[in-house]
């Protein structure tokens, strides 16, 4: 039987470079992004062409047997104790098994048709018109790649990139390679050429001698003397 999959509508592998999105043949430059808008829905996997076309075989088939089937017991009915009659009720018991046999399998094969499952679109617009959706069964993985291109769109942030397969649920997040951008200040400094200023060191204390302390004293005494004097 055959079965529809989520791959047959938009793309599976995608690539978040500094400043676009690239999905498939799809690049999007992320300041054109207009919306994103995550969806879920539901589908039939299993209700394609070629399954209702069996589907109808295998009923048709049923009901043709079991047909001949009640036509050949009827038979063996009205020739009981013939050895037609025998033959009859053989061919009868065959139809019939092959007859409920293709009516289990019809009855299976609906069944399936209307078997439903849930998936997730998260479609991109862009200020062009064109809508591109991101298709999986995953809502955590979709609203993961519109967190960071959203992030992209209100930061102006080129330092994220990364990649993602929908077939794995995969989203690999990593930063851009090299020196980390310096704030505005220190960046005008360092292009003028201006050393960076030191830290603010504390000032070595200066150990007192016994000299020291006479110095001291002596100036303590002549300053007692003129107020002496003074007064």
């Amino acid at each position: 039987m055959d079965r529809q999959t989520l791959d047959m509508e938009g793309a599976r592998q995608g690539e978040i470079s500094a400043a676009s999105l690239q999905m498939a043949d799809d690049t999007i430059a992320i300041q054109r992004i207009a919306t994103m808008t995550v969806e879920s829905n539901e589908f039939f996997p299993w209700d394609t062409p070629r399954n209702r076309q069996t589907q109808s075989v295998y009923a048709t088939l049923f009901v043709a047997a079991m047909f001949f089937a009640l036509c050949l017991i009827g038979g063996w009915w009205l020739l009981k104790g013939q050895q037609s009659g025998l033959v009859m009720l053989f061919l009868g018991g065959v139809l019939a098994l092959g007859g409920l046999f293709c009516g289990i399998r019809a009855g299976i094969i609906a069944a399936m048709l209307k078997r439903k499952e849930k998936y997730h679109r998260l479609v991109i617009g862009t200020s062009d018109g064109r809508q591109i959706p991101l298709v999986d069964d995953n809502r955590d993985v979709l609203c993961k790649i519109r967190d960071v291109v959203r992030h992209k769109m209100d930061t102006d942030d080129r330092t994220i990139t990364g990649d993602f397969d929908l077939n794995l649920d995969i989203v690999n997040l990593k930063p851009v390679k090299g020196e980390k951008v310096a704030p505005a200040a220190a960046a005008g400094a360092a292009a003028a050429g201006a050393p960076a200023p030191a830290k603010d060191e504390p000032l070595p204390r200066i150990a007192r001698g016994r000299d020291d302390d006479d110095h001291q004293d002596a100036l303590f005494d002549k300053a007692a003397e003129v107020l002496k004097s003074a007064s």
